[in-house]
């Protein structure tokens, strides 16, 4: 299936983050959301997938994790978080939960006629 991606003010902020450190994350991640494919990511249950992004010289092991949401109905792949895999081994769950919960709040805002950035990163 061929998704539309939804770029959330909240995801950009973490890419921006990220993209200090290493300026290739921005291209790494548009290209990883364009190959996206749900048989090669770990489902983790409700619409939400782990995908692993490598990193220029360090391969995926060393690279980023993105977790995305994935809404069928409406065909739209929203990121909600990534982190560099040398800052945490896993996420915490309740900081998992924090971004989801903040990038669907921006997802209703969106369907209910707010201002919405979905122009890419």
């Amino acid at each position: 299936m061929t998704y539309r991606f939804v770029i959330t003010k909240h995801f950009k902020r973490q890419v921006r983050r990220l993209n200090k450190k290493d300026r290739s994350v921005k291209d790494q991640l548009i290209e990883g959301l364009k190959s996206f494919a749900k048989e090669r990511a770990v489902h983790m249950g409700r619409g939400v997938y782990k995908m692993r992004l490598g990193r220029a010289n360090q391969g995926k092991s060393g690279g980023y994790r993105v977790y995305l949401l994935v809404v069928e109905t409406e065909g739209i792949l929203a990121p909600f978080c990534i982190y560099a895999k040398n800052e945490w081994e896993t996420i915490p769950l309740g900081i998992l939960a924090d971004h989801l919960e903040s990038v669907q709040a921006e997802l209703v805002s969106h369907r209910q006629g707010g201002v919405f950035d979905a122009h890419g990163i």
